[in-house]
């Protein structure tokens, strides 16, 4: 195998700012880069081409519940700007992003889902 192995942090830990305010992250941060999809377009007799679509992106994970902020206040939000920075060093960013899903609170586990989509979702790799 040529070229060099990175050794350093590669999965686990995570932050998160939303409208530069930080969130705990407890599980299940995931991601989608917004940007073109391709969909295969098919007659009777051969395979055509592709058709090309934006496509949004999305940011989801499980948060913490705040004492001091109301989750409702996520409910049906726009105008989102999500950061998320992974232990690899990634940073991801959602601008101007919009809540989608319900919100539902687990009170046992004092967490909540929040999806938000926007058509601006990028990822920056830090070398």
């Amino acid at each position: 195998m040529s070229g060099s192995v990175y050794r350093g942090p590669l999965a686990g830990t995570a932050t998160c700012t939303i409208n530069g305010e930080p969130w705990s992250i407890v599980s299940e941060c995931q991601y989608q880069p917004s940007g073109d999809v391709n969909e295969t377009l098919k007659g009777q007799s051969a395979v055509e081409g592709f058709s090309v679509m934006p496509q949004q992106g999305f940011v989801q994970m499980t948060l913490r519940d705040r004492r001091d902020r109301d989750v409702s206040a996520f409910q049906g939000a726009s105008g989102l700007t999500i950061v998320i920075v992974q232990a690899n060093g990634k940073v991801v960013t959602c601008t101007n992003g919009w809540q989608t899903e319900a919100i539902n609170l687990n009170t046992q586990e004092g967490t909540f889902e929040l999806h938000v989509e926007s058509d601006s979702v990028t990822v920056d790799v830090v070398s």
